[in-house]
């Protein structure tokens, strides 16, 4: 499918991404799939990493920025007795606590706890944060580390914490973090308060916002669909989806862009939704809003037209209110338009 660009539509993808590809590997591939012009992601997952990567398709593209500062849900697991320079199993260890772990359950779980709420967070030096133009992690692999400063983050909460004696003293928990939120890092503090270092073994992220990886897709799952269905039909579809198109958004989950709005939604004529469309700006009536004392300048809608053929009303893109008159209300349209 490369060099195609077959798949039009604007919209999200909820991916599984495996333990050991990166997201750039991962989002490409999806790509190469569905042969889209276009792939973002909505904030990285590191190769050790897996879990859910919201992949952006086409036009959904440029709303990474909306979709990437948003809360999100992990799964963590930690080691205790030892620390590396990237804070996870990847690195090299760069410290270790030599005597016995002797620290009791009840301890560890209030240890953990304990950085519940607003704190102060040093990112890692193995991090895409910029510094000057460069790279934290392309300084830390030339040897080079560099004063970072701590950045205010929020662990909305910390559950399900479970500890287990066995070789070594490992943990588990979920946490709900704000966006920015290195978890190596917290893992790093974790170790340091309870004395005995600590470092980062799995990570899974199980949520951004308000989706689940429980309604993602993996590319392995992907290829399996649409091998088996090439078995049962006896065509590629993944070669012909111009003519399978629903097929094919059917296997990969595919959700089309205005669920990543969660603005209103108001309707307009067709008439006024291709003034909209030409860039002209449109009055419309205060009885098309359900608030109309909500309604304020800058304010954005989801703008809906009905379709004649099959009476359904379609989404057609974002409106942004230019000014509130006496009886009506001035629209425009908004980078986003079909």
């Amino acid at each position: 499918m490369k060099g195609n660009s077959i798949f039009k539509s604007d919209g999200i993808v909820l991916l599984n991404k495996s333990r050991g590809i990166s997201s750039f590997k991962a989002i490409n591939k999806l790509k190469w799939i569905i042969g889209s012009s276009k792939v973002g992601h909505a904030g990285t997952l590191d190769p050790i990493a897996e879990g859910l990567l919201i992949v952006m398709v086409n036009n959904a593209t440029k709303f990474s920025d909306n979709l990437m500062k948003r809360d999100k849900e992990y799964f963590v697991e930690l080691e205790l007795g030892y620390e590396t320079d990237t804070y996870d199993t990847e690195g090299e260890i760069t410290e270790k606590y030599e005597g016995n772990i002797d620290v009791s359950t009840e301890g560890i779980i209030e240890a953990v706890n304990s950085f519940t709420g607003e704190i102060m967070q040093v990112p890692p030096m193995y991090s895409a944060i910029k510094i000057n133009g460069e790279k934290l992690y392309e300084l830390a692999r030339k040897g080079i580390e560099v004063e970072r400063e701590a950045r205010k983050v929020k662990i909305y909460s910390i559950r399900e914490i479970n500890v287990e004696y066995k070789e070594k003293c490992k943990i588990s928990f979920y946490t709900e973090v704000s966006s920015g939120t290195y978890i190596r890092s917290l893992v790093r503090d974790i170790g340091r308060k309870l004395g005995v270092y600590a470092t980062m073994t799995k990570l899974v992220r199980t949520k951004i916002d308000k989706y689940n990886i429980k309604e993602s897709v993996s590319l392995e799952e992907i290829e399996e669909k649409l091998d088996k269905d090439k078995e049962t039909s006896g065509e590629n579809v993944c070669k012909d989806i111009s003519n399978n198109m629903e097929k094919v958004k059917e296997i990969i989950k595919f959700k089309n862009i205005e669920c990543i709005f969660n603005y209103e939604k108001i309707s307009v004529s067709e008439e006024k939704y291709k003034k909209l469309k030409n860039g002209m700006t449109v009055l419309v009536g205060f009885k098309k809003f359900k608030e109309i004392h909500t309604v304020t300048e800058n304010k954005l809608y989801c703008i809906y037209v009905k379709n004649e053929m099959t009476e359904q009303k379609e989404f057609k893109g974002i409106v942004k209110v230019i000014r509130k008159g006496h009886d009506k209300v001035y629209l425009k349209r908004e980078k986003y338009f079909i």
